[in-house]
């Protein structure tokens, strides 16, 4: 059986890509921090074979010898850590010892998960070509990692997928992002503000997400940069009309109560050309359906503390 190490493994992406790849039949290794909350993989626990940061963990990493490394851990996440260098500059230092892991185990493959937030300012669809302009240390960490694994994967053979990820939503998502927000909201509240709601988004089940993953994984693909996104820009204000239906219809809504922030993009969306160049057209889940099924989750789960 082929093995990958995922890190960020208990996150909102790792936990989704482990569930694919399992149920596939490839081994999954996880990589976590000593207190990390798994409550994400319960369905997955007793499938993967743990790893806990501390001292020694690269070792027991190579013993397992996995083949591929998908890297999805990231410490900064939060808006409020968005611009502190310090925090972002923690991540060059777990790539390195990932590095070294490649080194000990001749990793094959090694697939990062970066960010559209790397280009900076976006309005409108945006290719891999564009220039690389980040306006944020979260984004300027991550476009400075790119570079470092781009240049150890060249210099040991390794294919280096290097992920712009656009806006993934789904279940199990964090409960502070838009969303589940949203819904907890208006189960709670009777009304509440928003910008004009014109903002354009190109939103990517989480599902279809993790399926692209696999593919890319299991599959022969060029060395690069990918945009992952969704085809089908949605305006802000169709998905919140969408999400108050289903959950609370006499919600008000107030848009245009908040002014839209200084450079608010307005049109958020990844051309996909490259990437299907190389695995083909993803399968993409109907957005309603998929907002359909996220909503049904968060209601029914907003009761379970462990959420």
């Amino acid at each position: 059986m082929s093995k990958v190490l995922i890190t960020g493994i208990t996150g909102f992406l790792g936990t989704q890509i482990a569930e694919t790849l399992i149920d596939s039949g490839i081994g999954v290794i996880g990589l976590k921090r000593v207190n990390s909350n798994i409550w994400r993989c319960k369905e997955i626990e007793t499938k993967v074979e743990w790893i806990d940061i501390k001292e020694g963990w690269q070792d027991t990493v190579s013993q397992l010898s996995p083949q591929s490394i998908i890297h999805c851990a990231w410490i900064g996440v939060s808006v409020k850590d968005r611009n502190d260098w310090q925090t972002q500059a923690k991540n060059i230092l777990l790539l390195i010892d990932l590095l070294k892991i490649c080194e000990t185990c001749k990793i094959k493959k090694f697939i990062f998960m970066g960010s559209q937030a790397e280009y900076g300012y976006i309005n409108g669809k945006i290719s891999e070509t564009e220039q690389a302009t980040p306006s944020n240390a979260y984004g300027g960490i991550k476009l400075a990692c790119m570079d470092i694994l781009k240049t150890f994967s060249l210099s040991n053979n390794i294919d280096w997928i290097w992920l712009r990820l656009f806006s993934v939503f789904g279940e199990k998502e964090d409960t502070t992002w838009l969303i589940p927000s949203l819904i907890k909201a208006m189960q709670h509240q009777t009304e509440m503000g928003f910008t004009k709601g014109d903002q354009k988004y190109a939103y990517l089940y989480v599902k279809d997400f993790a399926e692209i993953i696999k593919t890319i994984l299991t599959h022969k693909i060029d060395s690069g940069i990918y945009n992952v996104s969704s085809q089908d820009a949605v305006p802000l204000k169709t998905l919140i009309e969408f999400i108050k239906g289903k959950v609370n219809p006499s919600f008000k809504l107030n848009f245009g109560a908040l002014p839209y922030r200084q450079h608010q993009s307005m049109h958020l969306e990844g051309d996909i050309s490259k990437l299907i160049s190389q695995i083909g057209m993803p399968r993409f889940t109907e957005f309603n359906l998929a907002l359909q099924k996220t909503i049904e989750y968060y209601t029914l789960n907003y009761t379970n503390e462990s959420l």
